[in-house]
């Protein structure tokens, strides 16, 4: 099990998925990862010490499932609140969406092999409404072979035998779908390609100063319609949300950057930014921390 006290090393370490993420509030400082490759399928376990909004794209050759633990009605994915019985499931290459609101929270998740059916609805992630009992007994088994470095994954017999157990609660929960949950707004794969226009904007040039106009117009969509959709996607208004990408931006700069070398202005400067105090401010808010602490603690 890794351990983290940076929310953005805690994300770069994340396996399988290309992934946008960005903290929203921090409960404890903390975040913790787990990995695991059991045959052919990969597990892994994540104890976040605050809020996530997660945009990404599965990179596995198979599908992958995600599954929120604890108590339900925190997390949000593809705009549907989640239960005890949620799964998302993200067919190779397909985009997704995971919200979790100024809260410390776990999840895991089991990367199928290619060859196992997701269902037949396509190419689009989206959320399955399992047995909760089946989610259950998938869940528990994924965090106990995560967190149990005394199993012999080495040997080829109990790698194959717990496989195979861990593909067969897979396919219980896939196999076993019931109504499904509350959904917010509109149809999940409209938002899914609003947000996934604006999120490649953003990757482009995340420091430019394109208003929430220019952003409406480059993903087709009136500036309502963008609001409403980052609200039902992330919880927060697409101002919100590109601050947030801005800071992060700026907070990997100042972790990679050398204090000998280096100064705050100079970073900041070289990502256009020149109020350095109200800059400064924003981000001892969301990290707890000043740009300068960053710079020179993590050189």
């Amino acid at each position: 099990m890794l351990t983290f006290d940076d929310f953005d090393a805690w994300g770069e370490a994340v396996r399988g998925a290309d992934l946008r993420l960005a903290c929203d509030g921090v409960e404890t400082p903390q975040w913790r990862l787990a990995l695991r490759h059991v045959g052919p399928v990969v597990l892994q376990f994540g104890d976040e010490g605050g809020g996530n909004l997660c945009f990404g794209g599965n990179n596995h050759q198979g599908t992958l499932l995600w599954m929120p633990l604890g108590e339900p009605g925190h997390q949000v994915a593809n705009c549907e609140r989640c239960d005890h019985g949620s799964v998302l499931v993200i067919p190779p290459g397909a985009d997704f969406s995971i919200q979790v609101r100024k809260r410390a929270h776990a999840w895991c998740s089991i990367a199928l092999p290619g060859t196992t059916s997701a269902g037949d609805r396509g190419p689009a992630s989206h959320v399955l409404h399992a047995d909760p009992l089946d989610v259950r007994r998938l869940t528990s088994l994924i965090t106990r072979v995560v967190s149990a470095p005394e199993v012999n994954l080495a040997s080829p017999s109990v790698a194959e035998g717990l496989s195979q157990r861990l593909l067969a609660a897979a396919s219980a929960c896939l196999a076993q779908t019931v109504a499904p949950g509350t959904s917010l707004g509109r149809p999940k794969i409209e938002r899914i390609e609003v947000v996934r226009r604006i999120v490649t904007a953003l990757d482009a040039d995340p420091m430019s100063g394109r208003s929430i106009a220019d952003l409406a117009t480059e993903a087709g969509v009136t500036t309502r319609t963008l609001g409403r959709v980052f609200s039902d996607t992330f919880g927060v208004s697409p101002r919100r949300y590109v601050q947030l990408r801005r800071l992060h931006t700026v907070r990997r700069a100042l972790r990679g950057g050398d204090p000998h070398d280096d100064t705050v202005a100079r970073v900041l400067a070289r990502h256009g930014i020149w109020e350095l105090g109200r800059f400064a401010g924003s981000y001892r808010r969301q990290f707890g921390e000043s740009p300068s602490d960053t710079l020179y603690r993590r050189g």
